[in-house]
């Protein structure tokens, strides 16, 4: 033991001695050595174009190089990777035994880096490639970097990265400036740091303080870093705000759907590859937001899950996510494209909950619910549920994006709409009792739902199994002019509801009835016709039939026709007195209704729609056929083909 300490003690009063005499002799003879170690060790030129001189310090040897260089790679732009009109740096005696170079000071002066990475991915500031591909351990420390009039450059071909960096020392830290491109977007930023310690620190946590915006996105820090290099722990306060979400893609490469204007504040933490962003609060449009998200980083691509809550959801800001800010030419359905190709940077499990939907008051949509996967580009909303008219519309849509082209799935149930409910602006109909369900089942193909719609097949239908209905709305239905002011003068009160069925059969875009048909105390009501998701044109019939002799009853046929936007209702006033008898039950014959099994689920075999189906079913069936005497607009009804159009005035 004392062998070795005399040994040690040695070593250490020689390298003074030999400290003394460079420095007595002059340490700009250290030049020729010093540059031709650097030059053979790294593969770049280092030229010391000032003086080597020791500076005073009390605790370490301090030395002063003026007008250092060193070259960069062959392939980079700029010529040289680092210069500073000076370099003062502190040396520690004792890890030079152990062949390390600890540097407890640099002072950089008017020091000028420029970092680069090219499209194959070489980095020019890797001076020894085969030491990083062995991932050793740096041999050279630096535990505290100060800075004077430094400036930084950083590009990154591959990401469209430029951007450049003023960073002065200050007595409690470093101020700093950047300005460039981040990804094509403009990018600006300032802030305030501690000292830069130890880039290797990775317990130290570095404390930073800036506010930066990247295209139309700000972003403000107030925390720490651990681990300044590699990033190893987060712990800050983060805000972020911009005109869209879609637009933080470019900016974290994790796909997010198009948004209106946005800003959340919350707690961003990092603990190896987790992510977290935690307790954060904002709004979205005029949509409230809370909840939080996690991101692991450590798999083949990053695993996003969260749970969303808003108390209040503006129905316009759910709009945005599927494009109704971009409806097609002269339409309604939403055009704007998704992009698939985006999809494989996440996958996903996040959770969304509304309380409240805020809409224009004749749409009675109460709440939302959803459970947002996405696994190797496959979106998967399941359970997706809205409260309608106070029942539910919900069931599971599926989006595959494994290919250029979108596939669709969406089988959703409708269960106990309220009909008193479902048009909340007619005071009349809130009187109305009656449970309505049906089902949706399309699959289709695109990249919007426009072209889902327009390439869908599957089927849609509605029944409601009895209830109550006003009779002043019956009436007007049957365009019975008497009825309706006898009610008008004796009062509303409801009337009974038997069977209610809309039920569509869809191919290549086209909705075709199977059967439609309302069947009160007053009236009944059948229909036939087609609507075309793809061109969003309507073509139906509705055959009001009142169930009393009034001679008032103008008894006409209504013909709906038209775009989605601009629908086209209108009588067949010249044909009131050519009417014929028509169907008994205009298409309940066909025993393929998607709605039937639906209505089992209800009351049974005792519903008045199994009912009616069990009378248009009955061996005389040739009483429910349209006569051969009935009018071709007839027959088109009760097999639910394209109505007719109205005559014109030639034919009248």
């Amino acid at each position: 033991m004392r062998t070795a300490l005399k040994w040690t003690v040695g070593v250490v009063l020689a390298l003074l001695v030999a400290l003394a005499l460079f420095i007595s002799l002059g340490l700009n003879t250290l030049r020729g050595p010093i540059t031709r170690a650097v030059s053979d060790a790294t593969g770049r030129e280092l030229v010391i174009d000032g003086k080597i001189r020791a500076v005073w310090s009390w605790l370490h040897p301090r030395f002063r190089v003026e007008k250092v260089s060193l070259t960069n790679a062959e392939w980079a732009k700029e010529h040289y990777l680092f210069s500073a009109n000076a370099v003062e740096a502190e040396v520690r005696l004792l890890p030079l035994l152990r062949g390390l170079i600890v540097l407890p000071q640099v002072r950089l002066e008017g020091a000028e880096v420029n970092l680069e990475q090219d499209e194959e991915g070489r980095r020019n500031w890797i001076l020894d490639s085969q030491r990083d591909k062995e991932k050793k351990d740096s041999r050279v420390s630096i535990e505290l970097l100060t800075l004077d009039q430094g400036h930084l450059s950083y590009a990154d071909a591959a990401l469209d990265i430029d951007l450049q960096a003023d960073l002065n020392t200050d007595q409690t830290g470093v101020v700093f400036a950047v300005v460039g491109t981040y990804q094509g977007l403009d990018l600006s930023a300032s802030g305030h740091s501690d000292p830069v310690l130890s880039l290797r620190d990775e317990s130290s946590p570095f404390g930073l303080k800036a506010e930066a915006k990247i295209g139309d996105t700000q972003v403000k820090v107030d925390g720490t870093i651990t681990g300044l290099v590699g990033l190893k722990a987060i712990d800050t306060r983060v805000s972020v705000s911009g005109k869209t979400m879609e637009e933080l893609y470019w900016i974290v490469n994790v796909a997010l759907p198009s948004t209106k204007p946005y800003s959340t504040t919350g707690h961003l933490t990092r603990k190896g590859p987790l992510v977290r962003y935690d307790d954060f609060t904002g709004k979205v449009g005029g949509s409230d937001i809370a909840g939080f998200l996690q991101v692991d980083t450590a798999g083949k691509r990053p695993f996003m899950e969260g749970d969303l809550r808003s108390k209040v959801v503006d129905l316009a800001d759910l709009g945005m996510i599927v494009g109704t800010d971009e409806p097609k030419e002269d339409g309604v359905l939403p055009d704007k494209p998704f992009d698939p190709a985006r999809w494989d940077s996440v996958d996903a499990d996040v959770r969304v909950k509304a309380g409240t939907i805020r809409r224009p008051e004749q749409l009675p949509l109460q709440n939302l619910s959803a459970r947002i996967q996405m696994k190797d580009r496959v979106l998967t909303l399941n359970p997706l549920e809205f409260g309608i008219a106070g029942g539910t519309f919900a069931g599971p849509v599926t989006l595959d994006g494994r290919k250029e082209v979108i596939q669709a799935d969406l089988q959703m149930r409708v269960q106990k709409l309220q009909l008193g409910q479902l048009f909340p602006t007619i005071q009349s109909n809130k009187a109305s009792v009656g449970d309505i369900g049906g089902l949706v089942e399309l699959t289709g193909a695109g990249n919007s739902v426009a072209q889902m719609l327009g390439s869908s097949n599957g089927k849609i239908g509605f029944f409601m199994d009895g209830g109550e209905i006003s009779q002043f709305m019956m009436e007007l239905v049957a365009m019975d002019l008497w009825g309706v002011a006898k009610v008008k003068l004796q009062g509303d009160k409801p009337v009974e509801v038997r069977c209610a069925v809309a039920d569509f059969n869809v191919k290549n875009g086209v909705m075709n009835t199977n059967a439609f048909l309302f069947d009160t105390a007053v009236v009944k009501v059948e229909g036939g016709g087609t609507i075309n998701l793809k061109t969003e044109e309507m073509d139906l019939k509705l055959n009001p039939r009142p169930k009393d002799s009034s001679v008032a009853s103008l008894n006409s046929p209504v013909y709906v026709r038209g775009t989605f936007g601009h629908p086209k209702p209108m009588p067949d006033v010249p044909r009131l007195a050519a009417k014929g008898v028509g169907a008994v039950l205009m298409g309940i014959i066909n025993p393929l209704l998607a709605v039937l099994p639906l209505v089992k689920e209800g009351k049974g075999e005792d519903s008045p729609c199994n009912q009616l189906m069990a009378e248009a079913t009955k061996p005389k069936k040739e009483a429910a056929r349209v006569p051969a005497t009935a009018s071709s607009s007839d027959r088109s009804a009760a097999s639910g083909a394209t109505a007719p159009r109205p005559p014109s005035k030639r034919d009248r």
